[in-house]
């Protein structure tokens, strides 16, 4: 590497560590003296709490969240419930974004405590997951990509590698059965039908299609959170295969139109861009890795937080904040990784 080439680095790591920094202030001022964070009245907003504050060296804070879910959400056969719950979608992803955590801040309770609860989410022909709680207690039929990779990063962190491989198989499958690539992926799938999704209501679009030529709200994410998912789980067993099916999805997120960026939904591409520069030192990954830093940093606000016209209450805000701050530290370590 140049000297130049070196120079620049550091600059971008330093910028991005300043972005990183005043994120995870926002988040700590947002903290309550009884462990909560923000208003939890608004919703289980802050399922990511522990895992960001954990990777940002917050531990005090991670503690704290974990103390008051395990008082107030924790029931007594052992789900994550209550008042506080509200929202039923995505429910598996926001219980496996909470394991993840609460392993990484040795809460171990809420981490091995709930795993074979989440495991129980996941399809066992597939080895997709359900998306959302139905009001019966039931199971939605339908799975997809990001909901699916959730819990697979929860799977690696608890040490569940063949239910994380099949988190794998599923990824593999559904990309396989696309026929309109490379501009339009279906990414939802039927627990009945064991097929992919392809007809549904406009209103029923955003979760279940992404063309990424057309410059609407669309889930961005797929390609992304699947290529780092797929580099975490190269990186516990190294099977070239999983490597290789995650420079598809991140070709996938690459090669999106300009427009991505105008929605806050494209942030999980500098997931898959980050660690895919940190297992190959493409060039190419790590000029779309600083693209998503310089725009972490533009979109930051000045306080701090990140907003969006669909991410406006302080529960939202909290949200959105506790994921960006863990994409560009995930960020600074691909970057750093490499001389």
């Amino acid at each position: 590497m140049t000297e130049v080439a070196t120079g620049r680095k550091q600059e971008k790591i330093a910028k991005y560590r300043d972005v990183r920094d005043r994120g995870a202030a926002w988040l700590l001022d947002q903290m309550n003296p009884d462990g909560s964070l923000g208003n939890p009245e608004e919703g289980f907003h802050f399922y990511r709490a522990p895992w960001t504050f954990t990777q940002v060296g917050a531990t005090h804070a991670a503690a704290a969240i974990c103390g008051w879910i395990r008082r107030e959400m924790l029931t007594r056969d052992g789900k994550i419930a209550g008042a506080y719950r509200r929202f039923d979608d995505g429910y598996a992803y926001r219980n496996a974004t909470l394991i993840v955590g609460a392993h990484r801040a040795r809460q171990y309770d809420l981490s091995l405590g709930l795993i074979e609860a989440l495991a129980e989410w996941q399809d066992p022909i597939s080895g997709g997951c359900s998306n959302d709680l139905l009001p019966d207690g039931s199971m939605s039929d339908d799975m997809d990509i990001p909901y699916a990779c959730g819990p697979g990063f929860a799977f690696l962190d608890a040490g569940q590698i063949d239910r994380a491989r099949r988190v794998y198989d599923f990824l593999k499958t559904i990309y396989e059965v696309q026929t309109e690539l490379p501009t339009r992926f279906y990414y939802a799938w039927s627990r009945t039908e064991q097929n992919v999704i392809t007809e549904f209501s406009e209103e029923a679009r955003f979760g279940r299609l992404v063309d990424n030529q057309a410059a609407v709200r669309q889930r961005w994410t797929i390609g992304g959170i699947s290529a780092g998912f797929l580099c975490r789980l190269y990186m516990a067993d190294p099977n070239p295969d999983y490597l290789r099916l995650a420079t598809k999805y991140q070709e996938f997120s690459m090669a999106s139109t300009d427009r991505q960026f105008e929605y806050p939904q494209v942030c999980k591409s500098s997931w898959g861009s980050s660690l895919l520069y940190e297992l190959t030192g493409d060039e190419r990954y790590e000029e779309w890795t600083y693209r998503m830093g310089d725009w972490y940093a533009e979109t930051q606000q000045a306080d701090g937080c990140w907003a969006w016209d669909s991410y406006k209450t302080l529960g939202n805000k909290v949200e959105l904040t506790l994921e960006f701050v863990m994409h560009v530290d995930t960020i600074i370590g691909g970057l750093a990784s490499r001389p």
